[in-house]
């Protein structure tokens, strides 16, 4: 029993055994299974790119550029016409506001004739009215006199008829009483008189007041008319300096449309590089979940590279696409200054956003030389990084220590490389532009700059960015140098500090060109200078209209103060007159009183002498009659002077009224041409804003002709490197048609596995249920025996019977334990199968290590090009684990070069600016050497791998996977470091 007891029990650890060899291989399958779907995905997504590809090189023609050139040139044209059109209807304005203004001028000078010749109407009409008034005075005079003379000549007649005694003394009375009268006539005429003539001394003064304030009138139009005549020639020179600001607004920013100005999501940029998520999550995770991470982390890169290079299209000047070369030796100090110019004007761009501070780096004379030497040594050593990616280390040292330049006090100097297409183009075309160069230079500083994720750890960014903000180098000045090799290569060497050991290079800063920075400044100050004038311009037109305004008030003032003169002169005459007819009055009056007394006497006189006053009143008869002739000539004299006055002063009033009417015309004509040049103005400013809107319409479909000019240019280029990307993509397509290949082959070996262990895991339980079932058996016979034992009368016969039964079951249960003995050895294969996998495992993490070491060493080492030892992994004589790892051999990167890699050199992007300086003088240091290829990717090799379970490496065929369609979409050629984890 206890034999059976112990057979089954083994059962048991066998069946254990066979389950956990069963889960093992299960999960397994399952990791082949997930890794053949991701296999077939990055298939697809890689047949989809190179179905993208070939219809962006089958749509990439001369033809179709042609014609959205057509297109772009006809909208210039329209925007130009429109612009001329606009200009036009600027200078028509300015010019109708010239006219109009003039117009206005004339009118209001007009109007100030006419407000004159009102006046001196006025005044000739006073004077006509005065020399009337004096005539009919005059008339009125003459008229009494004759009138008294004929009243004389009547009277004496009468006297002389009536000297009678009763008659004299009727007319003596009579005379008495008109003596009477005359007495009180004469003393109510002084009293008139008397305030006539203080009536007249306040006239005078108010004539005088009146006077004064006409003068000041006067002066107030003469005034007014000056300032009105200033602020004509304020806003024409207003109008002159915005005409000129605007001009140079629009040149600034064409200028500015020709430079490259980066418009980048800073936000983005910062989760590119520094990763999706924190340090402790990176950690955490586990190998499935780092695989996933890393795949959304490297398509999040590539996707903000594509945005920032699709928001950021090279633009080029003409001057750029007219200078051609046919050699890139060709190129003068002067337009590698202006290269170098350009690359600063990028580089300090991005350090200004991604640092947010104004350390840039910047360019003199050594660094060119230094460039210039370095490049030259490649061509020399017919060096060709096109070829084979290679850095000549020793000469990069050399030439740092032949120039003294370095980091800190070590003699040192970084290169960056670029591989470009200038030679292709010439090649093709026989020349190269200018405009390309810079193309080129563009596409390779971007890919640095914004397009160095994914497994190059943005090493080349924070170069160029001076290293993380924690570095020690972080705030130093560094200097930067371009030079390009016979090949067309680009060399960019980097340092800090100068004047090692005492001997001072040429430290001469290179000509500065403006750079965005400026030409946004220098557009920023035009375009306030413009809004300055245009703030004066209005300020001008208001001005004059108000200037206007003043001098039609002071025009208005100036007419209400002549009115008033006049009427005050008016009343002045008339009490003048007043004064004139109450002293003839009074005179008369007192003349009168005196001929009365005198006739009174004389009455008395002829009643007592009646006969000799008969004959003395002939006399005074025949004196009366000849004072009448004298009276009525005088009064006919006077009557046609007065007539004259009269005709003189209706003259003078017909005068008056026209000069009233053409004042009124001239005024409202002069309001009418004051509102018309308001109309003027608003028509120019409607059409300055116009024109601006043209300006930049033009401005902008410049920039984009320029941009399709700019295709057509660089044609064979763009079209070569749409070829090499769809070369590329078609070439990683077949890499992941094969690795989809290897995955199902992968799976189909490890769902054979499974077939296997599920099959041993099935006989081992049957084994078990078979020794579980006879021990049961026997358990119940034995028990049964046992306990009838007793109550048997022949127990000797029955044990022994018993005992019999127990040897066969004991035979049977030998036949069984064979049974068993086959089930275990199938169980301790398939637990040898589950070591073997267990102890690759253990190589496997045992070679993680080792690559996590190396990554800590690259990422320590600024980038530093360290040559990675190539391992393959040993091979073991079990069958199961030979093909384990033969598999894990097959993913891993062989040590010749596939389709993918056609050249086998190691390349390390670190940041030597982040931590620290590497010298000369360290044995088994390279300088920071770091290579950049935006045309032909090529990819580093690093060490094989085994993967840490015993299905080798299926767990890496998906990143390495994602890797390769990484690398399609990019098409970078930047140093490539394997690790588990990269720690941001």
């Amino acid at each position: 029993m206890t034999n059976a007891q112990d057979v089954m029990h083994q059962a048991y650890q066998v069946v254990d055994q066979a389950t956990t060899t069963v889960q093992s291989q299960t999960t397994s399958t399952n990791q082949a299974t997930h890794n053949a779907n991701i296999a077939k995905q990055t298939f697809a997504t890689a047949q989809s790119q190179v179905d993208a590809k070939q219809a962006d090189y089958d749509g990439l023609t001369v033809d179709s550029l042609k014609k959205e050139q057509v297109t772009a040139q006809q909208l210039v044209n329209q925007d130009q016409a429109a612009q001329s059109a606009a200009q036009a209807n600027v200078t028509a304005a300015n010019n109708q506001v010239t006219n109009t203004q003039d117009a206005a001028n004339k009118a209001s000078q007009t109007a100030t004739s006419a407000q004159q010749t009102t006046a001196d109407a006025q005044s000739k009409q006073t004077v006509a009215q005065a020399e009337a008034d004096k005539a009919n005075a005059a008339k009125d005079e003459a008229k009494q006199n004759n009138d008294a003379a004929i009243a004389q000549q009547n009277q004496a007649q009468k006297d002389l008829d009536n000297l009678d005694a009763g008659k004299l003394t009727q007319q003596a009375n009579e005379t008495q009483t008109a003596i009477d009268q005359g007495k009180q006539n004469i003393s109510d005429t002084q009293q008139s008189l008397s305030q006539t003539t203080t009536n007249k001394a306040n006239a005078d003064k108010d004539v005088a007041n009146k006077t004064t304030n006409v003068t000041t009138a006067n002066n107030a139009v003469s005034q007014a008319q000056n300032n009105v005549n200033s602020a004509t020639t304020v806003q024409s020179n207003a109008q002159t300096t915005l005409n000129q600001r605007q001009q140079a607004v629009a040149d600034l920013q064409s200028q500015l449309a020709a430079m490259p100005t980066f418009k980048v999501d800073k936000a983005a940029w910062e989760k590119a590089v520094n990763g999706l998520v924190s340090s402790d999550e990176l950690v955490a995770m586990t190998d499935a979940e780092y695989a996933a991470y890393e795949k959304k982390w490297n398509a999040y890169c590539q996707k903000f590279f594509e945005t920032t290079y699709a928001n950021n299209q090279f633009s080029a000047s003409d001057r750029d696409i007219n200078t051609t070369f046919t050699n890139i030796n060709q190129l003068t100090q002067a337009q590698y200054e202006d290269l170098a110019n350009y690359a600063l004007n990028i580089i300090n761009q991005a350090r200004n956003i991604w640092r947010g501070d104004d350390n840039e780096m910047s360019t003199q004379l050594v660094d060119l030389k230094a460039a210039k030497d370095i490049a030259q040594a490649y061509s020399d050593a017919n060096v060709n990084i096109g070829d084979a990616l290679t850095h000549l280390s020793d000469v990069v040292i050399a030439t740092a220590s032949k120039y003294h330049v370095g980091a800190g006090t070590d003699t040192w100097m970084g290169e960056q490389l670029g591989q470009t297409a200038i030679n292709n183009a010439i090649k093709v075309y026989g020349k190269i532009s200018m405009a390309e160069v810079k193309g080129q230079l563009l596409n390779d500083l971007e890919l640095m700059l914004f397009g160095d994720g994914g497994n190059n750890s943005w090493g080349h960014f924070y170069a160029l960015m001076g290293g993380a903000k924690n570095s020690s180098t972080y705030l130093d000045k560094y200097y930067i140098g371009i030079a390009f090799d016979k090949f067309g290569h680009l060399h960019l060497t980097s340092r800090s500090t100068a004047n090692l050991g005492d001997v001072t290079p040429d430290t001469t800063p290179i000509a500065s060109a403006p750079t965005v920075t400026q030409l946004k400044q220098s557009l920023s100050t035009a375009q306030t200078a413009q809004n300055t004038a245009q703030i004066n311009l209005n300020n001008a037109k208001a001005s004059l209209t108000a200037a206007n305004d003043t001098l039609a008030t002071a025009r208005q003032e100036a007419t209400n103060a002549q009115s008033a003169l006049n009427a005050a002169k008016t009343k002045q005459t008339q009490l003048a007159s007043q004064m004139t007819a109450l002293n003839n009055k009074l005179a008369n009056l007192k003349t009168k009183l005196a001929n009365d007394t005198t006739s009174l006497a004389k009455i008395k006189s002829e009643l007592a002498n009646l006969a000799d006053a008969q004959a003395a009143q002939q006399k005074v008869l025949d004196n009366a009659k000849a004072r009448v002739q004298a009276t009525s000539a005088t009064l006919a004299t006077a009557t046609a002077n007065a007539n004259a006055k009269a005709a003189a002063l209706k003259s003078a009033n017909q005068t008056l009224l026209a000069a009233k009417q053409v004042q009124a015309i001239a005024e409202g004509n002069a309001q009418s041409a004051a509102n018309t040049v308001k109309e003027a103005v608003g028509k120019a400013q409607n059409a300055v804003e116009a024109l601006t809107n043209a300006n930049q319409h033009v401005v902008a479909a410049k920039a984009q002709l320029s941009a399709i000019t700019d295709k057509l240019n660089n044609f064979a280029s763009l079209k070569q490197h749409s070829l090499d990307e769809l070369t590329s993509a078609q070439e990683l397509l077949s890499t992941a048609k094969t690795q989809w290949k290897q995955a199902n082959d992968v799976l189909n070996t490890q769902q054979q596995k499974l077939d296997v262990t599920n099959h041993s895991l099935d006989a081992a339980k049957l084994a078990l249920d078979k020794a579980t079932q006879f021990v049961n058996q026997r358990q119940t016979e034995y028990d049964a025996a046992k306990a009838h034992l007793s109550k048997l009368d022949h127990a000797d016969e029955t044990l022994a019977a018993t005992k019999a039964a127990l040897e066969a079951a004991k035979t049977e249960l030998v036949t069984n334990q064979t049974d068993y003995q086959t089930a275990k050895e199938n169980a301790a294969n398939a637990q040898q199968e589950l070591t073997d996998a267990q102890t690759v495992a253990a190589d496997a993490d045992q070679a993680y290590t080792h690559a996590q070491k190396v990554l800590q060493t690259l990422e320590l080492q600024a980038s530093l090009e360290v040559p990675t030892v190539t391992e393959k992994p040993q091979q073991s004589v079990d069958t199961v684990t030979e093909a384990v790892v033969d598999e894990a051999q097959a993913d891993s990167v062989s040590d010749t070069p596939s389709a993918i890699d056609q050249t086998v050199v190691t390349t390390a992007t670190a940041n030597v600016a982040a931590t620290g300086h590497n010298t000369a003088k360290t044995e088994n240091v390279a300088p920071s050497l770091t290579r950049l290829t935006p045309h032909t990717p090529a990819h580093s090799t690093t060490a094989g791998t085994l993967p840490q379970t015993g299905e080798a490496s299926e767990n890496r065929l998906a990143v390495l996977g994602l890797t390769l369609l990484s690398l399609l979409l990019s098409g970078l050629t930047l140093g490539r470091v394997t690790s588990k984890r990269r720690i941001h």
